[in-house]
């Protein structure tokens, strides 16, 4: 099992839990639910398509650890120059101080050793240069590779997204009936008063006016 899917996992595990700790409807919660979409159908891929989704993570970390190798490069060298150099300089100022009669052998060899290891460390850092470049070329490859597989397969999933998205987006904001209006209120006039067996009372401008012809 690729360590990859656990990390998929928790990483959908802990968005999920912080989701769920925003407000709902806001800019927050959308932004983790496409970070979730995201990895949901990476981790769908893996599901539906371990073998070739193992292949290019494999080639991948390869190619990440020969980039990592070629950019760290080899120690071996500018260590061996640095010690030699140091010697055969220090060898040769004490043989010339002593004795200036003789060549200093033991500090030329010491220099002549120092000078070699320069000439092989900058042979490994051009080495090193090209194997870097080169592995970066081939771990775009495999990343391409990789996000191609996770397209492939993300039909499998965005569809249900969509359709989780729409009844979230249904729930949220109910649609109300919308039912035609009625009222028992006249067009014109005001209600007429509810009688129980008495003749209605006269208003009070039919009232002033008869008291008015009396």
């Amino acid at each position: 099992m690729s360590t990859r899917i656990t990390e998929l996992a928790e990483q959908i595990w802990r968005l999920t839990r912080q989701r769920d700790a925003q407000p709902a409807d806001t800019l927050y919660a959308l932004t983790y639910q496409k970070r979730i979409d995201r990895l949901s159908v990476e981790l769908v891929a893996w599901t539906l398509d371990h073998s070739r989704m193992h292949a290019a993570e494999h080639a991948v970390r390869a190619a990440a650890r020969r980039r990592h190798r070629a950019h760290t490069g080899r120690r071996r060298w500018p260590a061996t120059a640095g010690v030699s150099g140091v010697l055969g300089t220090l060898a040769t100022a004490g043989q010339l101080a002593a004795d200036a009669s003789h060549p200093p052998l033991i500090g030329g060899t010491l220099l002549a050793v120092a000078a070699a290891a320069l000439a092989l460390t900058a042979f490994d850092r051009v080495r090193d240069a090209r194997e870097a470049a080169a592995a970066e070329a081939d771990m775009n490859t495999a990343q391409r590779q990789y996000t191609a597989i996770v397209r492939r397969h993300a039909h499998a999933i965005t569809p249900v997204t969509v359709a989780i998205h729409d009844k979230e987006t249904s729930c949220a904001s109910p649609q109300h009936p919308q039912s035609p209006a009625t009222s028992t209120t006249p067009v014109s006039g005001p209600a007429p008063a509810v009688t129980s067996g008495r003749p209605p009372a006269a208003s009070a401008a039919s009232a002033t006016s008869s008291a008015a012809a009396a």
